[in-house]
């Protein structure tokens, strides 16, 4: 378990302006002030949060946050190959942020993210 990383957090503040919902940015900033997360696969491309005192509901389903425009607010970063890579953000069904995802769409295997060349998309 570790805390955000400086540039992950402003990663997800800069996603979190372009949600569609304030009553979900608001959680999201709530949960971010007290989170920690843990690295699910060896190259972080697959972030858990936990928050302390909040239990899961049964079940894990998890869901996009959505945009303003409605599609999902995603964002983009480059790794150490310059490969462009999906960041993806998911709440669980209680709207309390879940999981951080990059996916690199090539088949190399994702590399270290390169944090200063993200961008919403």
């Amino acid at each position: 378990m570790r805390t955000l990383t400086d540039s992950e957090r402003n990663a997800i503040l800069a996603l979190a302006a372009e949600f569609k919902s304030d009553v979900e940015r608001n959680q999201l900033l709530a949960d971010l002030d007290h989170c920690t997360v843990e690295e699910k696969v060896p190259d972080g491309s697959l972030l858990v949060f936990n928050i302390p005192g909040y239990s899961r509901p049964p079940g894990h389903k998890q869901g996009l946050y959505r945009a303003k425009d409605g599609f999902r607010a995603e964002g983009s970063v480059k790794d150490a190959d310059g490969a462009e890579m999906d960041v993806l953000l998911f709440a669980d069904q209680n709207n309390r942020v879940y999981e951080l995802e990059i996916v690199k769409h090539l088949p190399d295997s994702v590399g270290k993210a390169d944090w200063s060349t993200f961008k919403v998309k």
